[in-house]
């Protein structure tokens, strides 16, 4: 029972207040507590025996230009200071603080350097606070020199996808016909000297002229150009086509005791259809040369300098075969003596 009472004696007195409250000034209220907030903060940073870390800002110069970051350098270094709360908060948003510059010949030839090394730049910036110490323990650089590098652009012809009976009817033109690659000297000399193109099409049966973005990826530090390649070549349907050719022999004896087998080969060729009209020229032969004959065999190898619209040509057949009638004649004769 008593504390029911207690319960309802409370719940009675905010009842009873909420009116009161509603009657103050609330904006008075808010500014009484920012001033108060204000002159806490004040007395607060007026005293010393403070403790922080800052960021103290670095840049690296060098004179050597031909040079990139591997991994880029430190832009800051933590640096632990004591002082009075008004300074230290100056110090904190970077009030008074100039960055320390480091200069540099080579940066190539330098892989770190001592934090302490800094201390006396930075105590004499810092000459309002005390320096306790740096935390880090040294400043690690990774440079390396420039280079530049031409890598060669090329398509596999045997890749393009063609239609049926179709083929490169002119060789791969490309424009530009190599990329350069420009950055660090590690990575870029590191790349292969050609880079392969591929075409994303379907199966070509027509003339192909496009622009096609070049899909290299280069390492990291390493920038290309250019960005895209012109590829163009002709497409064309081929025949298979079927020829007589008559043979010119040459150097053969003049009393006949050696003559060809036959007088006309079958020459084989691939027509383009663009030159489907082209006339075979009268003047044409495959030439047989008798002091080239294989005297294992008794034959010759067929020799034709084909018109350049023949392509793929192929001489049926490639050997040609000598006849010597005086010596078959000689051992039939000496056969009936026998």
């Amino acid at each position: 029972m008593r504390i029911r009472r207690t319960l309802k004696g409370i719940l009675k007195t905010i009842y009873q207040s909420i009116p009161l409250v509603q009657t103050w000034n609330w904006s008075r209220l808010f500014l009484c507590i920012i001033i108060s907030c204000f002159i806490w903060s004040f007395q607060a940073l007026n005293k010393d025996n403070y403790h922080t870390t800052i960021n103290f800002p670095l840049v690296i110069e060098y004179a050597r230009q031909d040079v990139v970051a591997l991994e880029e350098p430190p832009q800051f270094i933590s640096v632990q200071v004591s002082g009075s709360g008004w300074r230290l908060l100056q110090k904190t948003l970077g009030f008074g603080i100039t960055p320390l510059q480091i200069d540099i010949e080579d940066p190539t030839k330098v892989k770190y350097f001592t934090a302490k090394s800094l201390m006396p730049d930075i105590v004499q910036q810092l000459s309002d606070v005390n320096v306790d110490f740096i935390a880090e323990d040294s400043i690690h650089l990774n440079y390396d020199s420039t280079a530049s590098k031409q890598i060669a652009l090329f398509i596999d012809s045997s890749k393009i996808p063609l239609v049926k009976g179709h083929r490169m009817a002119s060789r791969i033109f490309l424009d530009p016909d190599s990329l350069t690659i420009n950055g660090a000297a590690s990575f870029v000399n590191a790349e292969p000297d050609s880079f392969e193109i591929y075409l994303n099409e379907n199966k070509l049966d027509e003339n192909y002229d496009e622009m096609i973005d070049i899909t290299y990826q280069p390492p990291r530090k390493v920038s290309f150009y250019p960005e895209g390649v012109r590829v163009k070549f002709d497409v064309d349907l081929y025949f298979k086509k079927t020829t007589t050719i008559p043979i010119k022999a040459i150097n053969f004896p003049e009393d006949s005791s050696a003559y060809l087998a036959r007088q006309l080969a079958i020459v084989e060729y691939d027509l383009r259809r663009a030159n489907e009209m082209q006339p075979i020229p009268d003047s044409l032969y495959i030439l047989a040369d008798y002091k080239t004959r294989n005297m294992s065999d008794s034959t010759i190898q067929a020799v034709f300098f084909p018109p350049a619209f023949m392509e793929n040509v192929k001489i049926i057949p490639e050997k040609l075969i000598l006849i010597f009638p005086k010596k078959t004649t000689q051992r039939k004769g000496n056969r009936y003596r026998n």
